[in-house]
């Protein structure tokens, strides 16, 4: 895959790096959204720090895939995050592999 989001800018004499990313789950922008995860990047690594749908369902494996695909092209190497399944945490980190999942469209919204 060779397209990448860059994940840092300069302008004059300030240097932006994106840190943290709102993920909406909806079709149109400024539409009702069905679902929002926050991700936190740290060096080479994504964690999903939070995932909340309105019908209270866990993050599906379409969507993971789709939070997959653009950690790949920040350059990630890495997501993580956290699960709790009847009362119990448990932690995983799955390792990005370039090219794992289709390629989809990616388009700046405003």
């Amino acid at each position: 895959m060779k397209k990448t989001i860059s994940r840092m800018c300069q302008m004059d004499d300030w240097i932006f790096e994106v840190k943290m990313v709102r993920a909406l789950k909806v079709r149109q922008h400024g539409e009702p959204y069905s679902a929002v995860a926050n991700l936190t990047a740290n060096g080479e690594q994504v964690y999903i720090d939070s995932h909340l749908s309105i019908s209270n369902e866990e993050l599906s494996k379409e969507d993971f895939k789709t939070i997959y695909r653009f950690c790949e092209l920040m350059g990630m190497k890495h997501i993580s995050y956290d699960r709790i399944k009847n009362g119990v945490k448990s932690s995983k980190v799955v390792d990005i592999v370039e090219n794992q999942y289709p390629k989809s469209i990616i388009r700046l919204v405003k």
